[in-house]
This record gives structure tokens, sequence and C-alpha cells, in this order.
């Protein structure tokens, strides 16, 4: 048997290992520019710059093999439709109905964007948002709290803070990423917080074939219901890469597409390639909390738990802030939409609150900040990060 003395000192080089050469990573690897303005580098993207689409990545065979029963597709791959599993999927999904549009290179917009047909309702290219795309909160100063790309090794820092101001998320979760951390998704969903579907790979959706915008939901569906047994409704394209095309086969599998509020960005995943700075970051959020009272409704935030520095602006920066900020009404994407049913099965371990009130998915009355917009909310100081629990929850991953 290991001593448990081992096992700590394991865990501790593994962690500080991983951040270190995450860190070192990325500030080296190459940047990818999108039209949208959404530089990300190649390790969050999943893809090489220089791959044809739609990108599989350096590592990614193009010669396939069937899953094993019980087991999934390659990490951060785009999953092969021949797979007898994706077959039965694609059964479910009349591609009669589904718009007609090309894939396109890897997300990006053609130089005349005019060419874009106007039905095509592309959000990265034309800024279009269909009737039912979810992209603000109805109520004038709430937040719709999200993060994407976890679980990774650091969303437990992330969990702990959430948890100290008994505030919940709606966590877009990437499958990768569910396979590799289950016991960290398990904690996400075990305490509340709204899961909801990031794809597979986190390739641009709208450069993948019919098929494979199937076989990337799917198998991210299973992987999050393998893991915690409920089966999500709410998806999030990467990089809010949509169109109708993608739009009607989401809908067909009974998925509800939810992006965030036009320009609510918070450039935090650009930090880890130094393109951006938490301070940087934390300044736009405050420029938001000026123009948000004269908003006619909420609004909806991109942020990350992808890497440490994404995690460090999060709890250090931005939520501080947030949590002393008056009035502002912090809740999951399915709270403020007062939909109490996010997952096929029900709602889980999620408790929707009546009203608008905080508690369960909000933050408490805040009787201490000078700062803010009208109302009363309070935050109780920033989290103490147990490093005893984040090695705990990194070590039971594996």
């Amino acid at each position: 048997m290991v001593h448990i003395n081992s096992i700590t000192t394991a865990a501790v080089v593994i962690a500080v290992s991983l951040s270190s050469a995450l860190t070192l990573v990325s500030a080296h690897i190459p940047l990818i520019t999108s039209s949208s303005g959404h530089v990300s580098h190649a390790l969050q993207k999943r893809q090489a710059a220089a791959a044809p689409a739609p990108a599989t990545g350096p590592s990614c065979s193009t010669t396939y093999a069937p899953v094993a029963a019980g087991a999934y597709p390659a990490i951060d791959c785009v999953p092969f439709t021949q797979d007898p599993q994706v077959q039965t999927w694609l059964k479910l999904v009349d591609f009669s109905k589904t718009p007609v549009f090309p894939p396109s290179q890897k997300g990006v917009c053609p130089t005349d964007k005019t060419s874009i047909p106007q039905n095509q309702c592309w959000w990265t290219c034309q800024k279009c948002e269909a009737p039912d795309d979810i992209t603000s909160c109805p109520t004038t100063g709430t937040w719709g709290l999200t993060f994407d790309d976890g679980p990774s090794p650091d969303s437990p820092r992330l969990y702990d803070n959430l948890l100290a101001h008994n505030q919940k998320a709606t966590l877009f979760i990437v499958g990768s990423r569910a396979v590799s951390f289950p016991a960290t998704l398990k904690r996400a969903y075990n305490e509340g917080h709204q899961i909801a579907i990031h794809t597979w790979s986190h390739n641009s959706m709208t450069s993948l074939t019919n098929e494979q915008i199937v076989a990337e939901l799917k198998w991210t569906e299973k992987a999050i219901y393998d893991t915690i047994g409920v089966t999500p409704i709410y998806w999030r394209p990467p990089f809010g890469d949509v169109d109708a095309r993608v739009r009607n086969i989401a809908t067909q599998l009974g998925y509800k597409t939810s992006i965030w509020t036009q320009d609510f960005d918070t450039n935090d995943w650009n930090i880890p390639a130094g393109a951006a700075t938490p301070q940087s970051v934390v300044d736009t959020f405050k420029g938001w909390l000026a123009k948000i009272p004269s908003m006619p409704h909420g609004f909806i935030v991109l942020e990350h738990d992808l890497f440490p520095e994404e995690v460090n602006v999060s709890i250090n920066g931005v939520l501080p802030v947030a949590y002393a900020t008056k009035g502002l009404l912090m809740q999951p994407i399915a709270q403020c939409l007062n939909d109490g049913k996010p997952y096929k099965e029900g709602p889980g371990t999620f408790k929707l609150l009546p009203g608008s009130g905080g508690g369960a998915n909000g933050t408490s009355p805040n009787k201490n900040s000078a700062t803010g917009f009208g109302g009363a909310r309070e935050g109780h100081g920033l989290a103490v990060v147990s490093a005893v629990t984040f090695l705990v929850t990194f070590v039971s991953n594996f």
C-alpha cells in the first residue's frame, strides 16, 4: 500500500507541474484570429492553425476505429461519424428539414460578408440572433453567470469561491474534459450548478458537417449523463459559432442554444496567450456595470475555467467586484429564465428559486457595499481556497 504522504507529495508535484506547463505552453503556441475578433491560442482552440477544416488537431487520427463499448472518442478530436453509436444518433435528425449551407473554414468569415445569405443567420459573421437564441436574462440587473471549457484541474478553485458565496452558475462542459475529470464534474453537479453542453472537441461548429455536429453534441451529452445521470438541455457553441444549419440540428436534438450578450465577452481567454491582462478584464467588467442599469434586460457574460489564469482573474478580480456591487443579481441561465427543468429528466440537483431572490442560486442582500446600482446585495468576502480540497479533487479524477 502506498503511504498517503507519498500520494500527497506526488499530487503536489503533478498539480504544480501541470500549472507551470500550461502557462509555459500558452505563452509560446501560435495564435488563431477569427473574423469575430476572437483570438485564441491553439491549445484552447483544440486545433492547429494550419490544419484543413474541420481541423482535428495534430494528434487526431484520420483512420477510423470503432469506439469500444463503454469508451469514448479520442480526446479533443472530432468524433468519427461512421461509428455505430453515431449512426444511431443520426436517426434522431431529419436532415431534409435542415437548412443547406456549406461548412465554414474553421468558423472564419469570408472577406466579403455580404456574400453570406441573410437567412444563414451566422452569429459569428452576421451578429445574427435567432428568435430562440438565449443571449440575455429578461430582468434588468440580472447576470446569467456562466463558465466555459471545464472541468479542469483549476475548476475546483472556482467552485470553492462560488460555494463560499452560496453562488450558482451555468457550466458549459466540454465532453473531453468531462471524461478526463469526472469527479470534478460530479462535484459541480452535486453543488447545484447548472450543467450544460459545450461540444466534445471544442471546434467551430459551422466548420463541421451535419453528421459531425450530431456526434459532437451527443457524445458530450452521453459523457455528462454517464457521469452525473442527467441530460442537459442547454448548449453553447464554442466561440459562439452557430448559424441556422447548426441551430436546426441542435433544436431537433432537443437542445436550447445559449450564447452570450453581444459585446459582453470578458476576453479572459486571452490572458494565457498574453493578449489580455487580468486588469484589462476587470476594467472591461467595471465598464459594463455603468451601463447595466439602463439596459432593457439583463445580460450573459462569457467567462472560462480551463486555464489557471482564467480562474485567477475570476476569483481575484471579476467576482469580488460583482459580489460588492449593489443590485447585481448573479444566477445560472436557467434561473434567470425561470426554467426549473434544465435537464431532460427534470430539475436534477438544480433548485429554481421563486421570484428573483438570492439564496441557493444567487447572492444575498448586501448591507455593506458602497458601490453599484440600486437594491442591495451582499458579498461575503473572498473565499479562502483550500489546497487540500483541490489536491484531493485532482487526485480523485485519476
